[in-house]
Order: structure tokens, then C-alpha cells, then sequence
């Protein structure tokens, strides 16, 4: 290492020193050579005072005698003095007696002279007689100049001796120092110089001879630690630097820096892995070469976040084009300041399959799965966004309710994914006839949906136009659908609501078409029907008997009546069934046809359904405990379809078991086909947990169900019900007859016992009598009686003790 000569340690000290002790000596000189120039002064002044005292007597004399010749003596003697340049005697009457002036030739030291004390000063005697008489005057003129001549000379020895002596010892100072301190100093700076940093550990540094213990040796002891340190410390950084690029290369999200010009500063393996090259320089050059539609966007969001040091965090960023392929990015950017330079870290995450499910979720949300339609989520909010759109054009909308008729056969008859196929078609051909803005939607099953906002400003126009709109989805749907090379032709029925009427919301609106769809479908000849005011009665009717059945359900006024159930052969009781009735506050008992339907189709069926078990539990308890109930008597239960689906259906009956302490061989569940075959699965496994616990089945209405045979082979029932409709006519009608003969037959080689319902005339006992293990139900023999009356009537006496 080599330093400049007016830099080293040695130069500086040097003169620092040297201006120190030569102004040092300059100050002390000066201070020696004023106070010897002060006392030479007093000693040239007294020296003028002795002169004129000795003078003094022989001037009296010459005056007193007005002698001149020993005046002018005088004068010549006191001449001898060369500092004195004028001697002068004057009488009493200040008459000159004699004189002497030298000529003086200004000197180098004039100036200093001037400037200390003066050029010249006169000193005046006065010449006193014996009586103190006053006879004349001794002048007398000095040359401080002169005088001062020989101080100069000395002054000037002493000042330029001591410079000398102050320059040796500055010049011995500077050896002291080059040697003692600044030649070590350079070599210690030159091993300093020579450690290398790129080789970790850096080797500690060598102790100066002979100075191993002094200030230079506490020096490098101070540096040796301080790069140990630093070697530990290079070493854990090394090791963090591995963990985090671990970390880093780890992470399935790309992380980089760049700067304001895209220069790439690093990047984990992800990033590489990601565009395919290890050769990265610049960011926004290799967005651009990899065609991304979205590199400018992205430039000018970095350079953003560096201008404005704001992070960014979690912004969805698109990347489209990089390998024919496009990505949803989450882009997280923080910036960060290295070397007086703004850069921004990246994270990039790949949240294409999260963005793509969260599509499926809104896509299953409000879309069909099966028809790709509107779910119902979704067209009940289009109707609220249709009827605000009429109400802000003041233009009129319709709704078409379109159900397809009697569509629950297919399904059964020939397989539910059969039934989805026709579906499909049928709902493929109906979304070609829908036109901006107008929604089509799968209401659920094969119910389907459509809204037409603004067809008309007034609403006969707009109901003409809603009637030639249904009558084209009626021609469309009726068409045949070839399927499993079988033809199936679907009749469907339309119900029509117009809105905005009378402030109509979207529930009004779909009750409305549904109020004009039930009274299509009760018109023989009819396949759509417009919604009139008149049949909102009919809509009232429903809405106060909910009203009524939730009331009536608090105040348990739902009861039932038990009808026997009779051996045909043996003429005996073999069971019951328990028939809900309502005995309503107001109009007293209701008949069954008006509410049964309503009920077993509204959410109130399964707590109504519960209490009417929970009652037929405690009626079997009392007349236990009373002795009075056979152990081989079962009393029938009907479950509907929404309580079978219960999700705790079973718990919920047997909890009622376990309330009364009842076993399941006590009661008999009857259920309709329709309610097990929509997930039989499910509907099978509940049943057999219910056998398990003794609780027989029988499947009701038997025959007027399309069921296969295959899903009665698999439903676990123990009974099926012959229908009263086959019954009826089973004496005159030839087909009815074949129809109970099949099914007897079926029901036996099944092993079911067989029940006929609505047994009203001996006639009919008589036809059904040709077969064994027939039990009978009906009229007949007797109708629903209230609980104690069929106690009474048909259980046995208590006992007497």
C-alpha cells in the first residue's frame, strides 16, 4: 500500500510539531527578549540620570562662573557618550554656554525602536547653586535607537539560536514518530490492505514485532476479534442464505426482486420452472418474450409500487399467453431499499384452480347442475332485478311457470339417468327459443322457470304475448324425444304471472303461477292458464290454512281415529290404522281431503307427523299398562315422504319407543311408493334400522305407483295395501279384478301379506274371500273411530280382580 508524502502520519505529525514548538519557541523569545528589552530600557534611562548627576557639578560651576571654556569641557566630556546625540549648557538667562550634536544614520532597528519606546527623548537638569538659586540647565538628548543598539544585537542571537534549537527537536520529534509509531502503523495498515474478504474465514492478522502489548497490539487483538466475529457471522449468514434459498426453492410460489427497470436481483425455482430458463436478466424483457398480453400492466404496477415505496398486497393478476396457457396470479409486491435503489420483492401465487373452483362453487350456486339452466338461487334473484327493471321502464314482464306432466314415471319406469337424458333435451330445446333479456331456469325436478321483463307497456298486450310465448314452449316440449331407441312424448303444463301488479315481489309472483298452474292442470282442456285476481282466494287459502295447521299443531288439536283392521276369514282383529284428524277451533273437525294433501307437501308435516306418533305411543301405553292390548296387535302409522327424509328420522322414532318404554313390534309404518323410490338407498337403510327394532312396513296405495318390480324386490316391506280404487270395481270391472288377482299374486311370491283398503259391500268381501291370509279394511266392517270408542269396542276388557 503506498501513501502520499503530504498524508502519511509522519508528514503530519512532523509538521504540526515543527509549527508547535517553533511558535512555542518564537513565544518564549519574544517573552525573554521583552523583558530583557524592559530592563535594558531602566538601565539605559538610570545610566542618563548617573551621567547628568556626575556632570551635574562641573555644569554648576561653568554657569555660576559664566565660564564657557569649562562649559564647553563639559559638553566634550558628556560627548564621549555615543547615545547621547545633543549636550547642551544654558545660563541662568537661558543662553546657550555650550553644545554638542552628533549626527545620527538611521538604523534597521529605527522602526522597532519607534514603535517600542520613541526615536529620542530630551531630559532637562536644572543647575542649583548653594542656596538653591536656579543658575542655568543641563540638556541633555538621548538616542534610544543608539542605546538600544546592543539589546538589538543580543535579541537577534537569541531568537535565531532558538529557532535552530527548535528545529532540531522538531526535526528529532519526527524521527521519534516515523520510527515509534508511523512506520508500524504502515505496516499494519499494509496487512490490513492485504487481508482478502473474498476468502472466508479471513485469517486473523499478525502482531508487529515488539509491539504486542502496546496501543498497536490492542489494535490488532481489537481486529482479529472483529473478524472473528465476522467469520462467525459470514458463517450463519451462509447458513441462513442456504435455509432461505431451501425455503424459497421449496415454495410453489414464484418470489423475485427486481428494480424500476425489471432487472432481476434473484428468483427462486418456482419462478424458473415457471417461464422455463435459468438465462433472466430482465423481468419485463422475458414477459414480453414469452408474448404475455399483460406485461405493460404489470411494468407500470412495479414501477408504481417503486415510486410510491406502497406495498401491494393480494391483487389478482392475470397472465395470458405464457405457453398457450392462461394463469390467475395472486401478486404480492413489497418494496425495499438496498443501496440508496427502491426494489420490489414479488410473490406470485398460482391461484388459477382456486379462482376456477370458486367459479364451479358460483357456477353450482346458481346454475343447474344437470341442464347448465339457472338454479332456482339464481332466477329468484333475476326476478327481483327483472320486476325493478319494469317498475323503473313502467313496462310490464311475464313469468311462466312450466311443469312437466306426469314426468315422475319416466323416472321410475325407466331409470333416473333415462329420466336426466330427457331432461336434458327437453331444457336444450327450450333455451333455443329464450331471447335477451328473458331468464330460463330449472325450478327443481321438472319444474322449470322463465321470466320476460319489458314485452309490453300495457298488460293485455303483455298477456297475449305470454300466452303465444307458453303455447311455443307447449309444441316444443310435446315433441317427441327419441331415447334408447324408444320415442317419449312429454306433456307439460304452463302457469302465467304478469308483473309489476299491485307491488309484486318475487314470492307473490311465484305463488301466483303456481295458484295458475294447479288450475291448468284441473282443467281437462286446458294446458296453460293466466293468473287471475279471483284465484288469489285460492292462494289466501292456502296461506291462512299453514297459518291455521301451525296454530293448531301449538295448540294439539291434531288427534287421530284408529280403523280396524280385520282377518277376512277369522272375521278378527289383527291391527289398526291411525288416521290424523284436525279438530279446528273455528270450524270444528276438518275433513281430511282438505288438508292432508297441504300438509304432508309443507315443512309442518314433520313436527305434526312426530306428535300424531308420539300420541298413538301413549294411547298403546295406557292400554298396556291397563292389560287391554294384544301382544300381536300392531296400529299402522302413515309417513310421508319429508319424513322419511328427515335426517333424524329414526332417532326421533325411537326416542318416542324409549319415552313410553314401547317395543317396535307394536307399531307398523306404511309408506307410499313414491316417497321410497326418489333415493331408495337411503330410504332402505332407515327401514331396516327400524325392523331392527321391530317396527314392520307396508307400502300403501299399492298399484297406483310405476314402479318396477325391481325396486319393490329391494324396499324391506312386510305388507302391501291394495288401493281402494282397485276395490271399488273389482265385482263389474274385469280389468280391476285382473289387476287385484296380479297383484295378490305378485304380494305372495314376495311373501307380503296383502291388504285391501275401502272394503265396503259384502260383494267385494265375497270376490276377496276366494284368497287365504287376506286382511281386510273399509267401511265394511267399520269406519275411523276415536280412540276410546275403538278401545271399547274392539280391545279387550280389563281384567277383573
Amino acid at each position: 500500500m503506498t501513501i502520499d508524502l503530504f498524508q502519511r502520519l509522519s508528514y503530519k505529525l512532523a509538521r504540526t510539531s515543527f509549527v508547535v514548538v517553533v511558535v512555542l519557541g518564537v513565544l518564549v523569545a519574544s517573552l525573554q527578549v521583552y523583558l530583557d528589552f524592559r530592563t535594558q530600557y531602566r538601565e539605559i534611562l538610570s545610566n542618563v540620570d548617573e551621567i547628568s548627576r556626575v556632570s551635574r557639578t562641573s555644569a554648576q560651576r561653568a554657569v555660576f562662573l559664566l565660564d564657557e571654556s569649562l562649559a564647553e569641557q563639559v559638553v566634550q566630556g558628556l560627548a564621549e557618550y555615543r547615545f547621547l546625540s545633543h549636550i547642551a549648557i544654558f545660563d541662568d538667562q537661558n543662553q546657550l554656554m555650550a553644545q554638542y550634536r552628533q549626527n545620527v544614520n538611521p538604523s534597521q532597528t529605527l522602526w522597532l525602536t519607534r514603535l517600542l519606546v520613541g526615536e529620542k527623548e530630551t531630559f532637562d537638569y536644572s543647575l542649583v547653586s548653594n542656596g538653591d538659586l536656579v543658575v542655568g540647565t543641563l540638556s541633555l538628548e538621548l538616542n534610544k535607537d543608539r542605546a538600544l543598539n546592543p539589546f538589538y544585537h543580543r535579541a537577534w542571537r537569541v531568537l535565531l539560536t532558538g529557532t535552530a534549537r527548535n528545529i532540531g527537536i522538531a526535526l528529532v520529534l519526527v524521527m521519534v514518530y516515523h520510527f515509534l509509531l508511523t512506520r508500524p502503523l504502515v505496516n499494519l495498515a499494509t496487512r490490513f490492505a492485504a487481508l482478502d474478504h473474498a476468502q472466508v474465514p479471513v485469517r486473523d492478522i499478525a502482531h508487529l514485532r515488539k509491539h504486542e502489548h502496546d496501543e498497536l497490539g490492542y489494535i490488532v487483538n481489537s481486529a482479529n476479534r472483529l473478524l472473528s466475529n465476522f467469520n462467525e457471522k459470514h458463517a450463519e449468514l451462509q447458513h441462513q442464505q442456504q435455509q432461505l434459498s431451501l425455503i424459497l426453492d421449496a415454495s410453489p410460489n414464484q418470489v423475485f426482486a427486481v428494480d424500476f427497470d425489471g432487472n432481476m436481483l434473484f428468483f427462486n425455482q418456482a419462478f424458473k420452472r415457471y417461464f422455463g430458463t435459468d438465462n433472466i436478466d430482465n423481468y419485463y424483457a422475458l414477459l414480453e418474450s414469452c408474448n404475455i398480453k399483460e406485461s405493460s400492466q404489470i411494468r407500470s404496477l412495479i414501477q408504481r409500487v417503486c415510486k410510491k415505496q406502497s406495498p401491494v398486497f393480494n391483487r389478482q393478476q392475470h397472465f395470458s399467453g405464457i405457453h398457450n396457457e392462461s394463469h390467475v396470479m395472486q401478486m404480492s409486491l413489497v418494496p425495499f431499499v438496498s443501496e440508496h435503489v427502491t426494489r420490489v420483492i414479488v410473490v406470485l401465487n398460482n391461484i388459477t384452480e382456486l379462482v376456477e373452483a370458486e367459479e364451479r362453487v358460483e357456477y353450482l350456486a346458481y346454475c343447474d347442475t344437470l341442464t347448465g339452466l339457472a338454479n332456482r338461487n339464481k332466477i329468484l334473484e333475476q326476478l327481483q332485478e327483472d320486476i325493478h327493471r319494469c317498475k323503473s321502464s313502467n313496462t310490464y314482464g311475464a313469468l311462466l311457470l312450466i311443469d312437466l306432466n306426469d314426468f315422475k314415471r319416466i323416472n321410475d319406469t325407466m331409470g333416473h339417468s333415462l329420466g336426466d337424458e330427457l331432461l336434458l333435451r327437453l331444457s336444450q330445446r327450450m333455451a333455443m327459443r329464450v331471447r335477451e333479456p328473458e331468464t330460463l331456469a330449472r325450478l327443481g325436478g321438472d319444474e322449470f322457470i322463465l321470466s320476460m321483463p319489458e314485452i309490453g307497456s300495457n298488460l293485455e298486450q303483455v298477456r297475449l304475448r305470454a300466452e303465444h310465448v307458453a303455447e311455443r314452449f307447449l309444441q316444443t316440449i310435446n315433441q317427441p324425444v327419441t331415447l334408447a331407441n324408444q320415442d317419449f312424448a312429454v306433456q307439460a303444463t304452463v302457469g302465467i304471472a304478469l308483473y309489476p301488479v299491485n307491488d309484486s315481489t318475487v314470492e307473490s309472483l311465484l305463488s301466483q303461477a303456481d295458484t295458475a298452474l294447479n288450475e291448468a292442470k284441473r282443467r281437462a282442456h286446458g294446458s296453460l292458464q293466466v293468473f287471475e285476481p279471483k284465484m288469489a282466494a285460492e292462494v289466501n287459502r292456502l296461506l291462512q290454512l299453514e297459518s291455521d295447521i301451525r296454530s293448531s299443531y301449538q295448540e294439539h288439536r291434531f288427534t287421530f281415529h284408529l280403523q280396524p283392521l280385520i282377518d277376512l276369514h277369522a272375521r278378527s282383529l289383527v291391527g289398526a290404522e291411525a288416521l290424523i284428524r284436525w279438530n279446528h277451533p273455528m270450524r270444528g273437525v276438518v275433513s281430511p281431503y282438505e288438508f292432508i294433501g297441504f300438509l304432508e307437501n309443507s315443512e309442518m308435516i314433520n313436527p305434526v307427523g312426530m306428535q300424531l306418533l308420539d300420541d298413538v305411543c301413549q294411547f298403546i301405553r295406557s292400554h298396556k299398562e291397563q292389560g287391554r292390548f294384544p301382544p300381536e296387535m300392531r296400529i299402522a302409522v302413515n309417513i310421508s315422504e319429508r319424513q322419511i327424509y328427515d335426517a333424524d328420522f329414526v332417532g326421533k322414532c325411537l326416542s318416542v319407543l324409549q319415552k313410553y318404554k314401547l317395543p317396535g313390534s307394536c307399531l307398523e309404518f306404511e309408506i307410499t311408493e313414491g316417497a321410497a323410490l326418489h333415493n331408495l338407498d337411503e330410504v332402505v337403510d332407515k327401514m331396516r334400522k327400524l325392523q331392527n327394532e321391530g317396527i314392520t312396513f307396508a307400502l300403501d296405495d299399492f298399484g297406483t305407483g310405476y314402479s318396477s318390480l325391481s325396486y319393490l324386490k329391494r324396499l324391506p316391506v312386510n305388507k302391501v295395501k291394495i288401493d281402494k280404487s282397485f276395490i271399488d270395481d273389482i265385482t263389474i270391472d274385469p280389468q280391476d279384478a285382473a289387476m287385484v288377482a296380479s297383484i295378490i299374486a305378485i304380494a305372495r311370491n314376495m311373501n307380503l301379506l296383502i291388504v285391501a283398503e275401502g272394503v265396503e259391500t259384502d260383494a267385494q268381501a265375497q270376490w276377496l274371500s276366494q284368497y287365504d291370509d287376506i286382511l281386510i279394511q273399509g267401511y265394511l266392517f267399520d269406519k275411523p273411530l276415536q280412540p276410546e270408542v275403538f278401545s271399547q269396542n274392539y280391545l279387550p276388557k280389563p281384567p277383573a280382580y
